[in-house]
């Protein structure tokens, strides 16, 4: 477990089992000195349920920007995932947590139509990360396999969990983790895993994390080297240096059908 990280354990026990919609706590009103009322409020999002009626079955479900916050994502895994049997999800630039991310690991779990998955701009941070990282393991029997976790408060800590996890899954395709704060530790653990582990990513993004600098070029050299199945890595708008992109430049085009954006 990294340093000054929460502990992912408050949060486990949101993964794999169906979920009842979040209602709020009971209060009581009095009346008079004598007399005291019971309230209950459940919680509802029209707007949810008015996309959610409007879904076709076993087709892509965009609810980006729909201002959706974690007591939305049990409605969303029992609703759409499991029962409209989504194959694509976008969640882009709503107000969930890490918590409504491990909600939703749940939905990943034992699901074989999810195929695509967009959380990005959502502040999950690393604990969300630990959560979603869990459901791709492969006991876990998720058939996922495009990831977009860009601008989600992702450090070198939550690429940990990332890297744990692209070392035993053998389904995820495309990982998108640009706009985040992962660093030159970060790509350091991605390349190892990529280099001598992981055979099926095909897409890496690491766009527009400024803290990785020159001190990554090595690492992704060695990968560069011994990875046979990555077709594409983004790292442009990062801070490598104009020698340090030549160096990478020069060592992708040495690799058959290979892209870099830098």
């Amino acid at each position: 477990m990294p340093n000054n990280v929460e502990s992912p354990s408050s949060h486990s026990q949101s993964i794999s089992f169906r979920l009842n919609p979040i209602t709020s706590t009971i209060s009581l009103l009095p009346e008079n000195n004598n007399n005291k009322t019971f309230k209950s409020e459940i919680y509802f999002n029209p707007t949810l349920k008015e996309k959610i009626i409007q879904l076709e079955p076993k087709l892509h479900a965009d609810l980006s920007y729909c201002h959706l916050i974690n007591a939305d994502i049990s409605i969303v895994v029992n609703e759409i995932i499991i029962d409209k049997k989504c194959t694509e999800l976008w969640l882009h630039g709503n107000e969930i947590t890490s918590h409504g991310a491990s909600i939703l690991a749940s939905g990943l779990i034992n699901n074989s139509k999810l195929k695509s998955l967009d959380f990005s701009f959502n502040p999950i941070s690393d604990l969300g990360v630990h959560s979603l990282s869990q459901a791709l393991l492969p006991h876990q029997n998720s058939s996922l396999k495009i990831l977009y976790l860009s601008k989600n408060n992702i450090s070198n800590n939550g690429v940990i969990y990332l890297s744990e996890m692209l070392k035993i899954n053998r389904t995820l395709n495309e990982l998108w983790l640009s706009n985040n704060d992962i660093g030159d530790e970060g790509v350091k653990l991605l390349a190892n895993v990529l280099a001598y582990y992981n055979k099926t990513l095909k897409i890496l993004s690491l766009s527009m994390n400024r803290l990785i600098t020159d001190s990554s070029i090595d690492y992704l050299i060695e990968m560069f080297e011994n990875n046979r199945t990555l077709k594409q890595l983004w790292i442009n708008d990062c801070n490598l240096s104009e020698h340090g992109k030549m160096k990478l430049s020069e060592k992708a085009h040495q690799k058959r059908k290979f892209k870099i954006e830098l």
